[in-house]
């Protein structure tokens, strides 16, 4: 992962092990703050305006470091800022959208997913092998408790991020992909290293769609909007997400690769 510089985290725990990627809490923000609000906006909104409705002050502290953990509230990192900047553009899209974000940020949400993407279409994921993958992944890390707690997370943003459904019984379902989470899924892959083919068949395309074809469609559509310039000729797949880079942003992504 590029270091923090782009809104990525290096941490070796995620804001799973106390919650789920909190979407509505994070819809909540996207209805009450404009597109152009500031990092310091954010703390204003959950803590003073009490905007997502919690009990007490205590517990707007806690939600602004657990949303802050998960996607890092922070328009000057690329990471958050582009998530933002789409979520407003279709709100429809915002669940995909937190589920990529806290993905890149989140190791044992990314853990979770190994196991999530394998399972067959309609097949039931017991809590307890959640459970288990999770301690393969960080062996003897947490304790039971935790590992009870984290599956139950994951379990919930999976369920919001269109790949589980159901409540208290979770099966495999497919997602469906939005010009505008394919473009912030196909955004964050390149802002990881990947470049061409390589993001159609990354963990992040699989993220918002369980297939090539149904992906292609969506960043084609997205393309058409000036999304992002998406080229393909003889085999060959080229992204350019200029519009969605700051210069610095783009000099450091140059740089790197």
């Amino acid at each position: 992962m590029q270091v923090n510089s782009l809104g990525f985290s290096n941490a070796s725990t995620g804001g799973h092990t106390a919650r789920s990627m909190m979407f509505l809490e994070m819809r909540a923000l996207v209805r009450s703050l404009p597109v152009a609000a500031q990092q310091g906006d954010f703390t204003r909104a959950i803590v003073d305006e009490n905007v997502l409705d919690k009990p007490t002050q205590a517990s707007r502290v806690k939600s602004l470091r657990h949303l802050t953990e998960l996607y890092g509230l922070d328009p000057s990192r690329a990471l958050f800022r582009v998530l933002w900047q789409l979520g407003h553009a279709d709100l429809d899209s915002l669940p995909q959208l937190c589920l990529v974000c806290a993905y890149a940020r989140d190791p044992q949400l990314r853990q979770s997913f190994e196991l999530v993407r394998m399972l067959r279409l309609g097949e039931t994921l017991e809590r307890s092998t959640m459970e288990q993958h999770l301690e393969a992944g960080f062996p003897e890390r947490f304790s039971p408790a935790m590992k009870k707690s984290m599956a139950q997370n994951v379990d919930t943003t999976w369920t919001f991020g269109g790949h589980l459904a159901g409540k208290a019984r979770k099966t495999k379902q497919s997602p469906e992909p939005r010009p505008i989470s394919a473009t912030y899924a196909m955004f964050v892959g390149y802002l990881t290293g990947l470049r061409g083919e390589q993001l159609l068949d990354s963990a992040f395309a699989a993220l918002v769609s369980s297939s090539r074809s149904q992906l292609l469609v969506a960043l084609r559509l997205a393309s058409a909007k000036g999304l992002l310039s998406l080229k393909s000729a003889a085999g060959i797949v080229e992204f350019d997400f200029s519009s969605l880079l700051t210069p610095v942003e783009q000099g450091l992504l140059h740089e790197s690769h």
